[in-house]
C-alpha cells in the first residue's frame, strides 16, 4: 500500500475510501506522513469515497501540514472530485491526473524551491 518514489511516499488504496477500509488507510497514511515530508494518495483504484474516507484524508492532510509537508491526491475519479467540491474541500488537496504528474511537481519544487502547484 505504501511505495516510495523520489523520497515521496505514494499510498495506493486498493478499493473505495469507505468506512470498511478506513482503519487500514488511516494506518498507512499515518506511517507515510510520519516517515516522509510529501505524500501522494493514488486514487486510481478508489473510485468512491464516503464521509469516513474524507475524514481520513483530512486528518492525514492536517498531520502532513503540521510537519511542514503536503498530501496530494493523484487520479481522483470524477465522483471523488465532485464530493471534494461539494464538501468545499477541493482547495485543501492538490489534485493531479496521475502519480507521475504529482511526482513531477514535487521534483520541480525541490529543484527550484518555489511552489509549482497542480498541473
Amino acid at each position: 500500500m505504501i511505495a516510495v518514489r523520489h523520497d515521496v511516499a505514494v499510498v495506493t488504496p486498493s478499493h473505495d475510501l469507505v468506512a470498511e477500509s478506513g482503519d487500514l488507510l488511516r494506518e498507512a497514511l499515518a506511517v507515510a506522513v510520519h516517515d516522509h515530508r510529501h505524500v501522494i494518495v493514488d486514487m486510481s483504484a478508489a473510485p468512491t469515497i464516503d464521509s469516513s474516507g474524507l475524514s481520513v484524508l483530512v486528518r492525514a492532510h492536517n498531520d502532513a501540514k503540521a510537519r511542514g509537508g503536503t498530501l496530494s491526491l493523484a487520479a481522483p475519479s470524477r465522483y471523488v472530485v465532485t464530493v471534494l467540491h461539494t464538501m468545499k474541500l477541493h482547495p485543501v488537496f492538490p489534485l493531479y491526473p496521475d502519480v507521475d504528474a504529482a511526482l513531477l511537481v514535487r521534483q520541480l519544487e525541490a529543484e527550484t524551491g518555489a511552489p509549482a502547484g497542480p498541473v
